[in-house]
């Protein structure tokens, strides 16, 4: 292999490393900014005391729909007339 070769090689793959930091930037962190924040998340991995005061709670998706089920199957009870054990009614 020449200096040449050598040079292009690394130029290619700068560039590729460069596309794919910029593709990660672009497409994953907001992504994962959004999960790192989801302040269930930290909750059910019982990580609640070290989630830094400064960020605002979140929810990330999976726990937004999980949290929505929920209150429609609360909602569903309450009109049909029964409640879970643990419930009480005000």
């Amino acid at each position: 292999m020449t200096i040449l070769d050598l040079a292009i090689w690394f130029s290619l793959l700068g560039l590729l490393l460069t596309l794919y930091l910029m593709w990660f930037t672009w497409y994953c962190w907001p992504a994962l900014l959004h999960k790192s924040h989801c302040a269930w998340c930290w909750q059910s991995l019982h990580l609640m005391q070290w989630y830094p005061r400064r960020w605002s709670s979140t929810i990330c998706k999976r726990h937004d729909r999980r949290l929505r089920a929920q209150s429609a199957e609360r909602r569903a009870r309450r009109l049909a007339g029964t409640q879970l054990p643990g419930e009480v009614r005000a």
